[in-house]
């Protein structure tokens, strides 16, 4: 009879001993729940589901969030509902544990502040007739998590609407099983705001309607010249000037014009969240005549406005003089002889924020009152000699961004995390790419940096696009957008620098 012989245990080799050991313990110790790290709420009126448009994703979502360690599930989703809605509700029935989160059926303890959806609030292709917005300009994450609230039809929500496509299901499913919450339409609470803003806004209407009553030739008119003093305040246009000015006039300006843009954009960021003033639509609906969100007050287009215009009506002799040396008009007679002309621009500016109804007037005045200040101390730096030399520095560009991080720590909102994403990219762009560089290049060469500065710029921002498709964690969006940002910036900047370097 042979003898069949059994292998030594040293014969083993490790990691079949590795995998056998694992095997043991994953199935002999107990399991371990899953913590619980957010909480919602589902709230509905008929057939309509309240959901939040996100700052960050750009997607709708059912308001809620994070159980901090001192809630229970059921708090925490309570408090999240108010903080980003600013619903008091109550938390009724447990409908779903969904992973990591639970899923309260709740309902409005008073009647929920709504009005109708303006054509330029819409979340979603279909929107019916009788779809909500509600009133969140008071709550706490406005701006910060919350771009606007809705009450909407659920069977009109599509996977590609909402941040958990998943979910989209889940929810028309579960509605059904959610108390009614009753609803007022008396959203727009005209006493919930100043005596003066209650008079703007009947001045507003009044305006409003007497251009609506002009002939159409004179209303199509006032339409063309509304939309081209309306730029200054614009992406797009922002983004185009800084193209021609980097590409016409070199390394300095671009970085000069950079910094006046990041410094006035911050500080009205700043202004509207200290101050926390509504837009006039946020009160009078039918006054919205162009899309708008967050916080009204100062203007942020008409400071803008004021610095850019301002910029241009000072430099534009000295422009004049580079190109033609014998120009000999004197400078400030020059200035003196266009100044009606800087007036006109600045202020058809803040009159086209008012008549869209996205500003009261008084938001345009302040915007208008910071803009002359940030003016003259730019015309200072300018002029004193100072604005040349630090931009070309990258500790200024350093301090810029720790300034922008106070900002960032203290409000955390979105568009600041952005404006940081840009101040350290050019900081780091400009160490890298430190050294003289030359201030003329031919208008081939011009012509190549133009085509290159924005193809790169759309391919990343394409990119970028993608990616944040492929996700649904906010954390992940936001890293996504800001190091994107990261990346065009610091491209910009090095691919200027290297097309204006010193042969």
């Amino acid at each position: 009879m042979e003898r069949i012989s059994t292998p030594s245990f040293s014969a083993i080799k490790p990691y079949r001993a590795i995998f056998t050991l694992f095997f043991i313990i994953f199935f002999t110790l107990p399991a371990q729940a899953i913590p619980l790290v957010g909480s919602a709420c589902l709230i509905r009126h008929g057939d309509k589901v309240v959901v939040i448009k996100e700052e960050i994703s750009n997607k709708l979502a059912l308001p809620g969030g994070q159980i901090a360690p001192e809630d229970s599930p059921k708090q925490a989703a309570v408090r999240e509902v108010y903080e980003e809605t600013g619903i008091h509700v109550d938390a009724v029935k447990l409908l779903k544990l969904r992973g990591n989160t639970t899923l309260f059926a709740c309902v409005a303890k008073q009647p929920i502040p709504t009005t109708l959806i303006t054509p330029y609030a819409q979340p979603l292709t279909m929107t019916e007739s009788d779809d909500l917005l509600i009133s969140t300009w008071q709550a706490k994450h406005f701006t910060k998590e919350v771009k606007r609230a809705y009450m909407l039809s659920a069977k009109n929500i599509t996977p590609k609407d909402y941040r958990y496509p998943n979910d989209v299901q889940l929810i028309k499913h579960l509605l059904s099983q959610v108390p009614n919450s009753e609803i007022t339409t008396n959203a727009a609470d005209y006493y919930a705001v100043s005596r003066l803003h209650q008079w703007e806004l009947t001045q507003i209407k009044s305006f409003q309607q007497e251009i609506k009553s002009l002939p159409d030739s004179y209303q199509s008119l006032f339409q063309r010249v509304i939309s081209v003093f309306n730029l200054p305040g614009e992406k797009l246009f922002i983004g185009l000037l800084l193209l021609v000015v980097t590409v016409g006039f070199g390394v300095t300006a671009m970085l000069y014009l950079s910094s006046v843009l990041v410094s006035v954009t911050f500080i009205a960021s700043v202004m509207k969240l200290a101050l926390a003033s509504p837009r006039p639509f946020y009160i009078w609906p039918e006054l919205q005549q162009t899309a708008a969100s967050g916080f009204g007050l100062p203007s942020g287009h008409t400071l803008m406005a004021t610095v850019l215009w301002g910029l241009l009506w000072y430099n534009l002799p000295l422009f004049i003089r580079h190109y033609r040396p014998h120009f000999t008009l004197n400078l400030i007679a020059f200035r003196l002889k266009t100044l009606p002309l800087l007036i006109i621009a600045i202020s058809l500016q803040a009159i086209v924020r008012i008549w869209l109804g996205v500003h009261f007037i008084s938001d345009t005045v302040l915007g208008l009152s910071v803009g002359i200040v940030l003016l003259a101390l730019f015309i200072w730096w300018q002029r004193s000699g100072l604005a040349y030399q630090h931009v070309r520095n990258w500790r200024f560009w350093a301090l810029l961004s720790a300034i922008v991080a106070v900002g960032v720590s203290y409000f955390q909102v979105p568009q600041q995390v952005y404006l940081l994403a840009c101040t350290l990219a050019m900081s780091a762009a400009v160490f890298i790419g430190r050294g003289r560089s030359r201030q003329t290049i031919t208008y081939t060469q011009k012509l190549k940096l133009a085509v290159v500065l924005l193809g790169s710029v759309l391919a990343i921002g394409f990119l970028s696009s993608l990616f944040v498709d492929l996700v649904i964690s906010t954390v992940a969006i936001l890293l996504i957008k800001t190091l994107a940002i990261v990346v065009m910036v610091m491209a910009w900047v090095l691919m200027t620098l290297h097309s204006y370097r010193l042969k």
